[in-house]
């Protein structure tokens, strides 16, 4: 069983641009897609998923938004003004996708889960998670964490 989450705030690197985590992430993973590492200047993107409503006080008119491939899945937003990762959109907005960098507590969040796309890594990481590469081996994986960590949520109450 997972420890109890503190509510902790979010934000881009410059925090002009805040937000309220409430829960605990219902999926976090790392991914090496080149989209992820365009979005994030970053060898990877290391992610974390949560619902809705379980982020508050989001002010998204300091985020401008991009998709960087059709079919639009993920609205990837970054800041206004810093232009750096702050918050990601999928699924018509009810699921949002926060880098860890932008939690003020990363400490206190579950472990990755596993590498997504790592056939486009930068370099080789090492590390006991499992590591899928290929488009349809990762959507599949993703598809799985999900639904997992949905029911993981929703099947509690």
């Amino acid at each position: 069983m997972s420890k109890q989450f503190t509510p902790q705030e979010g934000s881009c690197s410059c925090c002009s641009n805040t937000y309220l985590i409430n829960n605990t992430p219902i999926a976090r993973f790392i991914c090496h897609c080149t989209i992820c590492q365009e979005y994030t200047g970053q060898a990877y993107n290391d992610i974390t998923v949560l619902v809705k409503p379980d982020v508050s006080e989001l002010k998204l008119m300091r985020t401008k938004f991009r998709r960087w491939k059709l079919p639009p899945n993920i609205s990837r937003g970054l800041c206004k003004s810093c232009n750096k990762p702050s918050i990601e959109m999928a699924m018509g907005g009810n699921l949002l996708l926060v880098p860890t960098s932008n939690y003020a507590d990363a400490a206190a969040l579950p472990e990755p889960s596993m590498h997504l796309f790592y056939n486009r890594r930068v370099a080789d990481i090492d590390d006991k998670l499992p590591k899928y590469k290929g488009f349809a081996q990762s959507q599949a994986m993703i598809v799985k964490a999900l639904a997992q960590g949905l029911y993981n949520r929703f099947s509690k109450r």
